[in-house]
């Protein structure tokens, strides 16, 4: 008993339990520092691969690579965000006489009507209510989205400050395993950051084809929709689908159903082909457990704990499977 009441093990222990206090009293501000370690990895993954392609220092790719993002969104606002914009009132706009032809559509069947009696699909049209309510919300995450991208930006320029900074508040014998467990997180991360990147191109851009194929109104912001929100497994894809396939309803009910056909493709052939292809890069994590997680995380954190679960739940796979692991059972060293 005695080892163990030492002034080392208080070090050690100590920066862990102001941590554990920190997530029960203040988790949402853990969870957006979360957030901005995302952005810097995204940020310090680009910048890396630049300064390897032109072998200069990685400072500079990192600069190069910010320009890059700099000018790309200089260009997008310039040339497409007020498009986008004006399509994304006209999807807004128009989900309100689209349910209420979903409603037409379910009333006319038996069957249908029965089935979906219990859902109320009021909530899907868009309410004049609340609109003050409305605006300090938009505020809100505005702040975050500032916080969020502030935090990724330092963290980027300089992560190993950051790190040596946390690993000092250990005792210099645990400062190496410490250094290793965020070297593991920033892999985990880096990994599953890849995966999602590219899912979420090829998503968009085969939604995008499909629906314009389709004749499906709104096409390209649907598809933006449907990319962006595969950064939410399993839960975003279906709801991505929810306003394309009631925009498909617009054209005609057989159009709907083609809207579901595509987007039950687009999400087998993502889920079979281009996955499997970068399984190495990505942290391979059971279905079951990352639905059950989101929901964990959706439940007590709401939207953002929703968007997150999934990269924090690989963090503490890898960490688990690398430095955890090896303690309790040597033999799996």
């Amino acid at each position: 008993m005695r080892a163990w009441v030492t002034r080392e093990r208080i070090a050690f222990w100590l920066p862990i339990a102001i941590f554990l206090l920190l997530v029960l009293i203040a988790p949402h501000i853990l969870l957006l520092i979360f957030a901005g370690l995302l952005i810097a990895v995204f940020l310090r993954m680009g910048g890396n691969a630049i300064a390897r392609r032109l072998r200069i220092g990685e400072g500079w790719g990192l600069l190069i690579y910010a320009l890059l993002l700099i000018g790309l969104g200089v260009l997008f606002f310039v040339y497409a965000a007020q498009g986008l914009s004006d399509q994304l009132d006209q999807l807004l706009s128009a989900l309100p006489e689209a349910r209420k032809q979903a409603q037409q559509f379910i009333d006319s069947h038996g069957w249908l009507h029965s089935f979906t009696r219990s859902i109320d699909l009021g909530a899907m049209a868009p309410s004049g209510e609340g609109a003050a309510t409305t605006v300090m919300v938009s505020i809100g995450m505005l702040g975050n989205a500032l916080l969020i991208t502030f935090i990724g930006v330092y963290g980027a320029v300089e992560p190993q400050l950051y790190r040596r900074g946390i690993a000092a508040l250990f005792p210099a014998s645990d400062r190496d395993w410490i250094v290793a467990s965020f070297a593991t997180g920033w892999a985990a991360l880096s990994g599953w950051l890849f995966a999602q990147m590219i899912s979420m191109t090829v998503i968009g851009v085969l939604t995008f084809i499909g629906l314009w194929a389709l004749n499906v109104p709104l096409a390209a912001i649907l598809a933006i929709l449907a990319g962006l929100l595969t950064f939410i497994p399993n839960i975003g894809p279906v709801l991505s689908a929810i306003p394309a396939m009631a925009m498909g309803l617009t054209v005609s009910p057989i159009t709907m159903l083609w809207v579901v056909l595509l987007y039950l493709g687009v999400q087998a052939l993502e889920s079979n082909v281009v996955t499997p292809q970068i399984q190495e890069r990505a942290m391979s994590l059971p279905p079951a457990l990352v639905i059950a997680f989101q929901l964990l995380m959706g439940s007590f954190f709401g939207i953002l704990g929703l968007a997150l679960a999934t990269p924090l739940l690989a963090v503490l796979m890898l960490m688990t499977r690398r430095h955890y692991l090896p303690l309790v059972r040597p033999e799996t060293a």
